[in-house]
């Protein structure tokens, strides 16, 4: 059989190719994220069986990016000649009992390692010997292969809902790589689809020009400097909270805010209190908080990035958590307000039309001069129950990259009734990880158990 040729390179975007141009050595720039599942474990034979099985629902799960040769076209994705699953998904056994501090090490561990650029850009282990039965699957996946809401997308590589029992391996069909594009045809697709997409977005970019300048602004404006913009190691940390989703929810909503509303607000007390810990005390320190600006037509097999950044100012050193709150809800809607997501990509999208020399320098002068001290990123998971082979997912924490120059990250997922956040951290700079999951916790917990403010009627409609 002869391997089928493509009409077009799989080209990444300038978002996508962002990635890998901003990554080094202490910032390996993957979205990871730990799962916990009841029952008894797969074999690991099974396990690669079942994910190879589901392979060709996303095709870049066997790709690798090449960047040709003298920077003439873009990087691409293209098939993998040597790709084994294998490679991907592995097994490790912790020595029992193992409770949760151990499992949090293990994934600190296996997140800090970089993914090899000559394979696919994705990994996952498979975790036993933990105490309490169960079992747990950490992986990884490069920011330049998904973002947040595509890599929650790709949970149906390994994951079926509940109700459907063991689910189904998908297709056992042999695979066969295509043929990588020649240098002409990479270079011609990559002038086509830059022209295309650029272009577009270029003319987004001039009609909303002061938009995208606010948006610029307010990445760039003064804010107070503190002990965690700075990287000082490989090493990571993780740490786990959760609470119930309805109860922040309706906590929320007593005050005419979201849920990422109460991200922000605990994510806020959170690191006050750290800070605080460090001899700290700046007024508010701020956040980049990632929007998603995907369609709805749009697909995991896309995957890719397809998002946009608010700059979100949080107050610290504020008692009441409620007031931290309603501050909070102003900001974000001051920023939805004014677009600023849809301006932001348009922005982002427009650096298509640069050659990849240009695109580079851009993306890292970019990176140098943006202004924030941590990501707080929250994406929607499904409502109902799923599983792995039959096996019920209880808990998925993920883990949102850390740039170069950044400490700390908080990524929170809503799965089944509840909400769980991961915090993820260098080591060496924030050896309290654990203690900082734990004030998170208890800000969400005290957010929900607030009594509903009253006040005069001029109070409520200030």
């Amino acid at each position: 059989m002869n391997p089928p040729v493509p009409a077009d390179p799989d080209r990444l975007s300038a978002l996508d190719a962002a990635f890998l141009d901003l990554e080094t050595d202490r910032a390996p720039l993957h979205v990871g994220w730990t799962m916990r599942f009841s029952g008894e474990p797969p074999t690991l034979s099974a396990l690669r069986r079942h994910v190879d099985g589901r392979l060709a629902a996303f095709p870049r799960f066997r790709r690798r990016v090449v960047e040709p040769a003298l920077g003439l076209g873009d990087p691409h994705w293209v098939d993998d000649a040597g790709f084994d699953v294998a490679r991907h998904v592995h097994a490790l056994r912790l020595a029992p009992p193992s409770g949760p501090a151990e499992l949090r090490d293990l994934a600190g561990v296996l997140l800090a390692s970089p993914l090899e650029p000559h394979r696919p850009l994705w990994r996952m282990t498979l975790v036993t010997g933990l105490q309490g039965g169960g079992f747990a699957l950490i992986g990884q996946a490069h920011h330049a292969l998904v973002d947040g809401v595509a890599a929650l997308e790709v949970a149906a590589l390994v994951l079926d809902p509940l109700a459907a029992g063991r689910g189904t391996a998908g297709s056992a069909e042999r695979w066969v790589p295509g043929a990588p594009p020649s240098a002409a045809g990479a270079l011609g697709a990559a002038v086509r689809q830059r022209a295309r997409g650029g272009a577009n977005a270029a003319r987004e970019l001039a009609g909303g020009a002061a938009d995208a300048a606010r948006v610029a602004g307010s990445l760039v404006l003064p804010t107070a400097t503190t002990a965690l913009e700075q990287s000082r190691t490989r090493a990571r940390r993780t740490a786990f909270a959760s609470a119930p989703l309805t109860d922040v929810r309706d906590a929320a909503r007593r005050h005419d805010a979201t849920v990422n509303d109460a991200l922000l607000a605990a994510s806020a007390i959170a690191l006050g209190a750290a800070l605080a810990r460090r001899g700290d005390c700046p007024p508010s320190v701020r956040a980049l908080v990632p929007a998603s600006t995907r369609s709805g037509g749009e697909q995991a097999a896309d995957l890719g990035n397809r998002i946009s950044f608010l700059a979100i100012d949080l107050p610290l050193g504020e008692p009441d958590p409620v007031r931290v709150l309603r501050a909070v809800r102003a900001r974000t809607g001051a920023r939805k307000r004014a677009d600023h997501a849809g301006a932001g990509d348009a922005l982002l999208r427009s650096a298509d039309l640069l050659p990849p020399a240009g695109r580079r320098a851009a993306a890292r002068a970019a990176a140098r001069a943006a202004r924030f001290t941590l990501v707080v990123s929250s994406v929607t998971g499904p409502a109902e129950p799923l599983a792995l082979l039959g096996r019920e997912l209880t808990g998925a924490w993920p883990a949102v990259p850390l740039l170069e120059g950044h400490a700390l990250s908080i990524g929170a997922l809503s799965y089944a009734g509840r909400l769980h956040a991961g915090v993820y951290a260098d080591a060496h700079v924030v050896p309290d990880a654990a203690e900082i999951a734990r004030d998170l916790e208890r800000a969400l917990d005290a957010l929900r158990t607030a009594p509903p403010q009253t006040g005069t009627p001029w109070r409520a409609r200030a």
